[in-house]
């Protein structure tokens, strides 16, 4: 495989973990007595999601000289606009969280 592609697929795989880590964060506000781990699972689901960002850059570094549209290309598209709808929800549920508060 090449590096482009395996790039794209480590930001894929980060994309899908974004969301996973959302619903995880909130279950972990029930955790203690405060909001530790809530905010610990929130800063984790953002990082993840910049780790997904910088997978994308990689890849996208990687085929400089690509001008046609192939798979990897796709599904950097995908990984993307999964990535951005990822750091909406995780932001909408930070402000909805908060202001139950």
């Amino acid at each position: 495989m090449r590096k482009p592609l395996i790039y794209t697929i480590l930001s894929l795989i980060c994309a899908a973990g974004v969301f996973y880590l959302s619903y995880l964060f909130q279950e972990m506000a029930y955790w203690g007595n405060g909001l530790t781990w809530y905010w610990a699972g929130a800063v984790f689901t953002y990082l993840i999601g910049l780790l997904g960002v910088m997978f994308i850059i990689l890849s996208s570094e990687g085929r400089k000289g690509d001008k046609e549209i192939s798979l990897p290309i796709l599904l950097s598209l995908l990984s993307g606009v999964t990535l951005v709808i990822g750091f909406l929800w995780t932001t909408f549920v930070i402000i909805a969280g908060m202001s139950g508060m």
